[in-house]
C-alpha cells in the first residue's frame, strides 16, 4: 500500500474547516454537508483553500520528472498548421485557421477558394493571454456583415459583436448576457435572432463565469443592425417555464423562422415556427406591436428530437427520434401538421448521427456503425440511396454545405490522422472524396501504431461495450504497459476516434496504451443506448467502465497499478464514482470538471438541466438513485471495507477551473476536501499514501475556448502526474 517512489509519502494536506452543523434532510435521511462553505467562490476562506491546494499540487508536480519533457514534445508536435472546413456565404468563403501555437484560431475570408485569404477576425488581439475566444460566427446572406460571439475565460456567457466585412470595421452594436445562443440572420440582412438571459437585477456587477446563480428565464430576441440592445424585439419568452431555453434558425429560403425549445439537456425538443413573409411591414413594423411573435406550435411536447433538414415552401424534412431511437428522416406539410410521412426508415443497428441538404435535391446522411462513420448520399425527396462515400475509421467532425451547394467540405480526423478536409463534388456521376487540405504533424509516423476495436462483455453479461485500443505495433501483452482509459457515457454524446497530440506522445515516449470505452449513456447506438445509462440505470455506466478496465488487465495490456482512468464533466463523475466503487482497480485517476455533488447540482447555473440525465434529489425515488453513486457522498476507506484485502485510493488529480459556469468548481473542491479528510487528515499514519490533489485553472471554463498554451500545460501536468504515479519511464 505504499505509494510510488519519488513523492513524499507524508504530504501535508491543508486543513479545511468542517462545519458539522450543516445537515440536510432528504426524505428522512440526514445528509451532512460540512464543506458547504466551499460553494461561495468570492469568500476569502475559499480563496485561501484554493491557494493552499494549488501550492501543494505544484510541489508534487514539480517532482514529476517527465512533465517538462512532455510539455516540450507536445509543444513541438502542436506547432503545425490546422484548418477548419471553409463555408460559403454570398460570394465569399470563410474558414478558421491556426498556424500551430496561436492561442485561438483566426477567422479568414477569401473571394474564392483560389483567392488570397485575408484575416477577418483575430481573437488573439482581444486579450493579452489568449483567453477571449470566438464561440459562434454567423455571416449575413449578402456577406456584408459578420455577427460573432465572444467568451471570456471560458465562460458560457458571451457578448455578441458585429463587423462590417468589407473594411473590417467593428460596429458599436454590443449584445450582453447571451448564453446558449445561436445567431441566425433574416435574409434582408437587416438583423439577426439570438437568445439571452435577463441582466442581473439592480445593475449588479458580476464577473460573468464565476457566479453560481441558476440560469433561468431564457428569452429569444431580434436585433436590428445599428441599434441599442434595449431596442431589440423580444420575440418569445415563457415565464411559466423558467428552465426552458430557446434557439432559432431562419430556413435557407428565408421564409420561415424555426424555434427549438428545450427544457434540459435531454435530446428532446419542441418545434415552433413563424412565416416571416406574413409580416406586411417586416420586423420593423412588428416592433410597434409590443407583443411576442405569434409562433405556430408544430410540436408542442417533449417526446423526441426534431431537427430541420430542409424545406420546400411549407413542406419540411426533419431528422427525428420519434418512434425511432436510432433516428430516421420524416416529412410534413405545415398545412397538414398531423400527416407525417417516412422518407428514410430507422436503421436496424446504425445510428443516424446527422443529415444535411445539399446539391439542391440531395442529402448527406452520416451514420455511426459500431462507432465508425458511414456517409451516404440520398435523394432528398424519395430517400433512395445514391452513393456511399468511402471513409476510413475515424470521425466526421463537420460537413460544410448548404442546399444550393454542389460542393461539400468534410472535416475528418482519426486516432492516426491529425486532420483532413475532403472536397466532394456531388454533381459528378461518382462523387469522390478529394483531399482539399491536410494537417501534417512533423515527427509523427502513423505506421508505428495500431488501432484495434474490441467488444467487452459488461457486468450484465448481455451487453457488449465497444472499446478502441491504440498502441505501438506488436507490443507484448504481458501486463507491463502504462494504460490510459478514457470514458464519458452521458447525455447521448458519442465519443468517436480523434487525433490527440498529447496522447500520441504518451504512446510514443511512455510506451502507453490509449483506450476509449464507448459505455452506455452515450449516443453511439442511439437513444436506447443513452437511456440504458441514465436515471435509474446510471450504474450501468460505471459497470461498463469497470468491465473495460478489467478486460485491459485480463488481456495483458496493463495491470491495476499501471492503469489510469480519465474523464471530463459527466466523465469526471464517471471517474469519481469508479474510484469510490473499485479503488483497487486503478493506479491513477484524472477527473476533469466533474459533476461530484449529485444532491446539489441543480442549485447552480445550468445544473438543473441535468434532471433528465440524473434525476432530481427532491424526489424520493430519484434521491435513492443519486445517493448510491454521488462521488461526494460515497468516499470510503477501502482498508476498512475489506480488511483482508489491503488497498487505498489511486493517486487522484481533480481538475476544475474558476470560470467553469457549466459544472461549477465547488463540485471538485468539496470532493477534494472530503477525500483528503476521510482518507488522510482524519487519521494518524493513514494507509492512504497515494496523493489526492486538485488543479484549479485560472481564467478558464468548462473546456471550450481554452487557449493552446493552457491546453498544453494541462496535458503536461496531467500526464506528467500519471507517468510518475504509474512508474512510466521516458523512451526517446
Amino acid at each position: 500500500m505504499s505509494s510510488l517512489t519519488g513523492i513524499d509519502e507524508s504530504l501535508q494536506y491543508p486543513v479545511a474547516r468542517r462545519d458539522e452543523s450543516i445537515v440536510d434532510d432528504y426524505h428522512g435521511f440526514k445528509i451532512p454537508d460540512p464543506y458547504r462553505w466551499l460553494e461561495d467562490p468570492d469568500a476569502e476562506e475559499v480563496k485561501d483553500f484554493v491557494q493552499k491546494q494549488a501550492e501543494l499540487t505544484d510541489s508534487v508536480l514539480n517532482k514529476c520528472d517527465v512533465r517538462d519533457r512532455l510539455r516540450e514534445k507536445i509543444t513541438k508536435l502542436s506547432d503545425s498548421p490546422r484548418y477548419d472546413a471553409p463555408f460559403k456565404r454570398g460570394n465569399k468563403y470563410f474558414y478558421f485557421h491556426n498556424t500551430g501555437l496561436q492561442p485561438q484560431s483566426v477567422l479568414y475570408v477569401q473571394d474564392s477558394l483560389d483567392a488570397e485569404a485575408k484575416v477577418l477576425l483575430d481573437p488573439n488581439t482581444l486579450s493579452e493571454d489568449g483567453t477571449v475566444a470566438i464561440t459562434t460566427v454567423s455571416v449575413s446572406e449578402d456577406a456584408k456583415y459578420l455577427a460573432y460571439a465572444l467568451s471570456n475565460s471560458g465562460s458560457d456567457w458571451v457578448t455578441i459583436k458585429l463587423m462590417r466585412i468589407e473594411d473590417h470595421i467593428v460596429e458599436a452594436d454590443t449584445l450582453s448576457w447571451a448564453k446558449f445562443t445561436s445567431i441566425t440572420w433574416t435574409h434582408d440582412s437587416k438583423g439577426f435572432f439570438y437568445s439571452r438571459y435577463p441582466a442581473p437585477k439592480d445593475g449588479k456587477a458580476v464577473d460573468a463565469g464565476i457566479e453560481t446563480d441558476s440560469s433561468l428565464y431564457h428569452e429569444f430576441y431580434y436585433h436590428f443592425l445599428g441599434t441599442e440592445q434595449s431596442e431589440d424585439i423580444l420575440c418569445w419568452k415563457d415565464p411559466e417555464h423558467p428552465k426552458y431555453t430557446f434557439s432559432g434558425h431562419v430556413t435557407e429560403d428565408g421564409q420561415y423562422l424555426v424555434m427549438y425549445i428545450r427544457e434540459n439537456f435531454d435530446q428532446v425538443n419542441k418545434v415552433y415556427y413563424y412565416d416571416l413573409s406574413a409580416l406586411p411591414e417586416g420586423l420593423e413594423g412588428f416592433r410597434k406591436s409590443n407583443g411576442l411573435l405569434p409562433f405556430v406550435k408544430l410540436i408542442d411536447r417533449f417526446d423526441a428530437q426534431y431537427e430541420v433538414v430542409a424545406n420546400d415552401d411549407s413542406v419540411f424534412t426533419f431528422r427525428t427520434s420519434k418512434d425511432a431511437p436510432k433516428y430516421k428522416i420524416v416529412r410534413v406539410d405545415l398545412r397538414e401538421p398531423n400527416n407525417w410521412s417516412e422518407v428514410v426508415a430507422e436503421a436496424e443497428r446504425d445510428m443516424l448521427e446527422s443529415a444535411s441538404a445539399a446539391n439542391f435535391n440531395q442529402m448527406i446522411l452520416s451514420y455511426l456503425s459500431d462507432v465508425k462513420y458511414v456517409l451516404q448520399i440520398r435523394d432528398l425527396k424519395t430517400g433512395s440511396l445514391l452513393h456511399q462515400l468511402p471513409i476510413e475509421i475515424g470521425s466526421v467532425n463537420a460537413k460544410s454545405v448548404r442546399r444550393d451547394d454542389s460542393v461539400v467540405f468534410i472535416s475528418f480526423t482519426s486516432f492516426l490522422t491529425p486532420g483532413i478536409i475532403y472536397q466532394c463534388n456531388l454533381k459528378t456521376e461518382s462523387p469522390e472524396m478529394k483531399i482539399f487540405r491536410e494537417t501534417s504533424v512533423p515527427g509523427f509516423d502513423r505506421s508505428e501504431f495500431h488501432v484495434h476495436q474490441v467488444f467487452v462483455p459488461s457486468k450484465d453479461g448481455s451487453t457488449k461495450i465497444p472499446m478502441f485500443i491504440v498502441a505501438k505495433k506488436n507490443i507484448k501483452l504481458d501486463g507491463s504497459h502504462p494504460c490510459l482509459l478514457y470514458g464519458y457515457g452521458g447525455f447521448n454524446a458519442s465519443i468517436t476516434p480523434s487525433f490527440s497530440v498529447s496522447r500520441t506522445v504518451l504512446m510514443r515516449h511512455l510506451g502507453a496504451v490509449f483506450c476509449i470505452a464507448n459505455i452506455r449513456g452515450g449516443g453511439e447506438y442511439g437513444e436506447e443506448w443513452h437511456k440504458d445509462g441514465a436515471l435509474a440505470k446510471k450504474q450501468n455506466c460505471f459497470d461498463d467502465f469497470i468491465s473495460a478496465s478489467e478486460y485491459l488487465i485480463s488481456a495483458g495490456y496493463t495491470q491495476s497499478r499501471k492503469l489510469c482512468i480519465e474523464g471530463e464533466s459527466n466523465g469526471g463523475l464517471l471517474v469519481g464514482a469508479c474510484i469510490n466503487q473499485r479503488p483497487d482497480l486503478f493506479g491513477c485517476a484524472l477527473a476533469h470538471v466533474g459533476v461530484m455533488d449529485m444532491l446539489r447540482l441543480h442549485k447552480f447555473t445550468i445544473g438543473h438541466a441535468g434532471f433528465s440525465e440524473y434525476g432530481c434529489p427532491e424526489k424520493k425515488e430519484e434521491f435513492d438513485w443519486l445517493i448510491k453513486y454521488s462521488p461526494l457522498h460515497n468516499v470510503r476507506r477501502p482498508w476498512e471495507q475489506d480488511p483482508d484485502k489491503p488497498s487505498q485510493y489511486p493517486a487522484t488529480l481533480l481538475l476544475t477551473a474558476d470560470h467553469d459556469d457549466r459544472v461549477v468548481p465547488l463540485h471538485s473542491l468539496k470532493l477534494l476536501a472530503t477525500m483528503q479528510y476521510v482518507l488522510c487528515t482524519s487519521l494518524e499514519n493513514s494507509p492512504q499514501t497515494n496523493p489526492i490533489l486538485g488543479r484549479i485553472e485560472c481564467k478558464a471554463g468548462h473546456g471550450a475556448g481554452r487557449p493552446t498554451q493552457k491546453m498544453i500545460d494541462e496535458a503536461a501536468d496531467c500526464y506528467g502526474f500519471m507517468a510518475k504515479m504509474l512508474g512510466a519511464s521516458w523512451i526517446e
